[in-house]
């Protein structure tokens, strides 16, 4: 005679389902917290990064304006933008300072990102082997080139580089500024960094070419 499995008092669950049950919940929940994190990280870089281009082309209106010579220079230890200005040009011409009086300096980004490079570029936004640097600036390193701006409303051309200052270069940014015709290109980056970009807009022009 065939017996019938015992049936579970009240029909709940066994120890075992609801360990597994809770193992599953707790997946879950530690899924949603990194994807969430990730994406709210995501949002601040970028919001980052946008107060960078918005400091790019504030700084040039800036130098028409005051027709003063203004400068972003950029922080060896923090490597976060510094707004310089040169407030004598004809009695100390050359000599640039902290621009503290600037109505809108709290617009410069000052935490989320971090500056790796910014290199001196050619009129086709390509980097250039012996960059020249600008007047008044006594810097050796080619890798952090202060940015000009000229009451005439052109810049230098440049090209910044980025990376998050919380997680590095799994989060980069590249900002192009053609300095002759006040154009700025952003492009974002995910993922680790693999090779040194020399042009990380070349796959885009390419695009566009065809």
């Amino acid at each position: 005679m065939r017996r019938n499995s015992p049936s579970r008092p009240g029909g709940g669950f066994t120890l075992l389902e609801l360990m597994l049950a809770i193992a599953m919940l707790a997946v879950i929940l530690v899924v949603t917290i990194v994807s969430g994190t990730s994406s709210g990280d995501r949002r601040k870089f970028e919001y980052a990064v946008d107060r960078l281009e918005t400091t790019l082309r504030m700084a040039r209106a800036e130098a028409a304006n005051s027709a003063r010579r203004i400068q972003l220079a950029f922080d060896e230890e923090t490597r976060l933008p510094l707004l310089l200005w040169e407030p004598s040009p004809l009695t100390e011409p050359g000599q640039f300072q902290p621009h503290t009086t600037c109505s809108w300096r709290t617009r410069v980004p000052r935490d989320r990102i971090a500056v790796t490079r910014c290199r001196v570029t050619g009129p086709d936004g390509k980097p250039v082997d012996e960059a020249p640097t600008s007047a008044g600036d006594d810097t050796d390193n080619e890798d952090m080139t202060p940015v000009m701006f000229n009451p005439d409303g052109t810049s230098d051309s440049v090209l910044i580089e980025l990376e998050s200052a919380e997680f590095g270069d799994s989060l980069r940014a590249f900002i192009k500024l053609d300095g002759e015709n006040n154009l700025i290109t952003t492009r974002i980056r995910y993922g680790q960094a693999e090779d040194d970009e020399e042009d990380p807009f070349a796959d885009e022009e390419d695009e566009n070419s065809e």
